[in-house]
């Protein structure tokens, strides 16, 4: 009798020292998998599932157009009828409106963190560029954190999907995520324009920054992904940092 007793609570010191180890290694992805797990559902939160795809439609507008050139960059633009009265600069941002209820927002944004906080959040000391940082968020779906994910890496995760839902609500990206580049930048392309969301974000991301465009339309016509790919695929730096115009 004192033997099976004495066995088990060898056997609950086990388990129960098993349990401690387990809590420690994996508590914050066992706390995301059966706490949160359910609020993350794709009709929950279906954006969360959502991962960068490469850009299908790469042909551009050869409609007469006009080239512009601000904050350092120039870029061509599909449409001709500028509104020179109400395109100005708007602090730092550029509001470029067109006649036609068209208008694009440029704008050279400051890089997203320093190197040494990109290698933290990424677990890996070579990704040191923001292109890198973002991927990395927007290739992040709750699917990657399980009940054996270690907690460092459960940790990024839960870090990462946090910001993956504010950085595609901020943008709009609720209808796709697409990977875009040109000769000079690659980045991201936040909505697809077949679902005619109100507005098309796009960002590239240069050495010292992101080059952040974002496309509306007033009216109900839309701005197709042929118009967008003209502005992305002429954008380069100017040798004259003067805001003009052509």
């Amino acid at each position: 009798m004192h033997g099976t007793t004495r066995r088990r609570r060898i056997w609950c010191t086990i388990a129960f020292v098993a349990i401690c180890v387990y809590i420690q290694i994996f508590g914050v992805a066992t706390w995301f998998v059966v706490v949160k797990g359910r609020n993350l559902s794709d009709k929950d939160d279906p954006a969360l599932w959502e991962t960068p795809v490469a850009l299908q439609n790469l042909s551009t507008s050869s409609a007469p157009g006009k080239k512009l050139s601000y904050l350092g960059y120039e870029f061509e633009v599909p449409w001709n009828d500028l509104d020179e009265q109400k395109t100005k600069l708007v602090g730092s941002w550029q509001l470029i409106v067109f006649h036609s209820g068209k208008y694009l927002i440029f704008a050279m944004l400051p890089p997203i963190a320093s190197e040494t906080k990109l290698s933290r959040f990424n677990g890996n000391e070579a990704s040191d560029s923001d292109y890198e940082f973002r991927r990395a968020m927007l290739e992040t779906t709750p699917a990657k954190i399980g009940l054996f994910t270690s907690q460092g890496e459960a940790t990024r995760g839960i870090s990462r999907l946090l910001m993956k839902s504010v950085d595609i609500l901020a943008n709009n990206g609720q209808s796709g995520i697409f990977l875009i580049e040109n000769g000079n930048f690659r980045g991201f392309q936040y909505g697809n324009p077949d679902s005619r969301p109100h507005e098309i974000v796009d960002d590239l991301f240069a050495d010292k920054g992101r080059l952040h465009f974002v496309f509306c339309e007033e009216k109900c016509g839309g701005i197709s992904q042929a118009e967008i790919n003209r502005v992305i695929q002429s954008v380069r730096p100017q040798s004259d940092a003067t805001g003009t115009h052509n």
